[in-house]
């Protein structure tokens, strides 16, 4: 493991993608802060990343929810860095709440995610992950997929998938980065498409 290169911070902490993300970060030498969403009816087993090399002195949890983007404030404050990896995922189309509900969601999260970044003094990058869910779903074949292969949005919305969350709030993401691509550096996936559907 090398030195300490500083803190980062990883949102939605318990789900696949961010905790390999957690595991390299921490073996890269990094501290960690990541979040992760309670539940008022159970505790969460987080021993998976607990048991983590590193994560014992590098690693720290906080509980945030996409409906309430001020509730990452804690865990973003100090981080020179910030992976956005949370999306609802979709079990939450089957608890009850319209699709509208969730991709709104979606949206003011990641976007509240954002001004969080904005108004620290030390966060410098922000990288939004992707989805194969961005490129999965349209009517083109290939073995290679590249900028032009998005998924179609009507289909999407037609099976209230998790891609049409993904994608409204990869498109709010980049309109919000776009107005103010001086101020904070943003990597990530592009949602063209929604730019004319939105």
């Amino acid at each position: 493991m090398e030195g300490d290169k500083g803190t980062v911070c990883v949102t939605g902490g318990t789900g696949y993608v961010a905790s390999w993300l957690i595991m390299r970060l921490l073996d890269y030498g990094y501290s960690v802060h990541t979040t992760i969403r309670s539940h008022p009816d159970q505790k969460r087993d987080v021993s998976f990343l607990t048991s983590l090399p590193g994560a014992t002195n590098k690693l720290r949890i906080f509980h945030a929810d996409l409906s309430d983007p001020d509730s990452f404030d804690v865990a973003i404050e100090g981080c020179i860095g910030v992976f956005h990896v949370a999306n609802p995922m979709p079990t939450h189309f089957d608890s009850g709440e319209s699709e509208e509900v969730v991709i709104s969601k979606a949206i003011d999260g990641t976007l509240g995610i954002l001004r969080v970044c904005l108004n620290s003094k030390t966060v410098k990058r922000v990288v939004y992950t992707s989805s194969a869910s961005a490129v999965d779903f349209n009517n083109k074949t290939a073995q290679v997929m590249d900028e032009s292969f998005w998924s179609d949005v009507d289909y999407i919305k037609a099976l209230n998938s998790f891609a049409s969350s993904y994608c409204s709030s990869a498109f709010g993401c980049w309109t919000l980065h776009l107005s103010l691509y001086t101020q904070l550096r943003l990597l990530g996936s592009r949602c063209d498409l929604w730019e004319s559907r939105v």
